[in-house]
């Protein structure tokens, strides 16, 4: 399994891309991916398509399984479906020191 997420906007207005691929975790962390994953929603939520809040971000999550098929979604901060802040949170600290830059 492997997750990328897109974050966009902010002050500076970076695009920044995070990757977290099972494949480099230990089994604990990589069930602890999955969990996490398992309890998130892929539905867009209607609303906005622009930040809510000032310099705000946008945020564009895909998830591509074992099996080869990927689900994804788009939202902006303040709408995030359910699951979707735990998700990006593991991601952050997964990744931490090691973003994969500008896009």
């Amino acid at each position: 399994m492997r997750v990328t997420v897109v974050r966009g906007g902010g002050i500076a207005g970076r695009v920044v891309t995070t990757v977290v691929d099972d494949a480099e975790l230990d089994d604990a962390r990589t069930e602890r991916l999955r969990s996490v994953v398992a309890r998130c929603s892929f539905r867009e939520r209607s609303g906005p398509v622009a930040p809510a809040v000032r310099d705000g971000f946008s945020y564009e999550v895909t998830v591509d399984a074992d099996d080869g098929s990927s689900q994804g979604v788009r939202f902006v901060q303040g709408t995030a479906p359910d699951g979707m802040g735990e998700l990006l949170r593991f991601v952050d600290d997964e990744s931490a020191g090691r973003e994969e830059g500008d896009r």
